[in-house]
């Protein structure tokens, strides 16, 4: 009789053992999988934002030089907005503010505190700046867009890093009004031949170290001429990369008019679009 009781129970705890598990043990793993689906979501969602741009002001600029194009590309464009602003302090040391979050195209402000120093002192400042982005914000990949002298201390940048994979690798450059054929300061195209500023360029002689992939949009302005070009620098020398960058990867556009005036230029919505449709294939909305 005892013997039959214990049975009884053993099978009643049996039963009760199987119902749980196929009531409660298959809705724990559908929740594991709802979780599992959700984390797939989130990866995929973030996979969609663009790589971030970096924007290099030029010679004696600031914080202003940018502001305004930020503005009218997050307003008028789906995606871009600024997350990170870097200051070079005139010692070289990097103070940075913002992080990337979710914005779908997130851009960098670089500003030096000291912003009329030579080219090679701005690209010794660059090191600095792109070894943060790769080491502290982890990021592998980035574009470039500067104005003016920007554009030359950005090309000395890229021919003197001696290991690349210390920092982010450039996918798409793009060059407004850079004086690429400057030798110390302006000149005037009329005075060289163009074998005499191909020799005397620093950025011509050392063409070998730049990245061959490196996809290259040069931008001029001409308010009356291609001589005078924006009125500080000509098209001829805005187009200088020609005979450094990868030709099979470089492109060049000419903005006309009164707003292709040099500093003008980063304030013009003409720029505005050439810059969207190069980097991130998007159009105003």
């Amino acid at each position: 009789m005892k013997v039959s009781h214990v049975i009884s129970l053993f099978i009643a705890v049996a039963l009760i053992s199987v119902s749980f598990y196929f009531f409660f043990g298959k809705a724990d793993m559908n929740q594991l999988k709802i979780a599992d689906s959700s984390v797939k979501t989130s990866a995929t969602q973030t996979n969609k934002q663009q790589i971030p741009t970096v924007f290099i002001h030029g010679w004696k600029g600031s914080e202003r030089s940018f502001r305004t194009m930020f503005q009218r590309l997050q307003t008028n464009y789906d995606g871009p907005e600024r997350a990170i602003v870097i200051t070079v302090e005139p010692n070289g040391v990097i103070k940075s503010s913002g992080k990337i979050t979710n914005q779908k195209i997130p851009l960098i402000q670089v500003i030096f505190a000291s912003n009329h120093e030579s080219m090679e002192q701005q690209a010794d400042w660059l090191k600095n700046v792109f070894l943060v982005l790769k080491r502290d914000y982890g990021l592998k990949q980035v574009n470039v867009v500067s104005h003016s002298m920007g554009g030359k201390a950005f090309t000395c940048y890229l021919e003197q890093i001696k290991d690349p994979s210390d920092y982010p690798s450039i996918k798409k450059y793009v060059a407004i009004a850079a004086p690429f054929d400057w030798i110390n300061g302006p000149l005037n195209d009329k005075d060289y031949t163009l074998e005499a500023l191909k020799r005397e360029s620093y950025l011509f002689q050392h063409r070998s170290r730049l990245p061959q992939n490196l996809n290259v949009l040069a931008i001029a302005g001409e308010m009356r001429n291609a001589v005078e070009g924006d009125g500080v620098v000509s098209c001829q020398s805005a187009f200088f990369g020609q005979y450094f960058f990868n030709r099979a990867h470089y492109q060049e556009k000419t903005v006309y008019g009164p707003n292709a005036q040099h500093s003008m230029l980063h304030e013009n919505p003409q720029v505005d679009q050439l810059i969207a449709k190069f980097l991130w294939s998007i159009h105003p909305k």
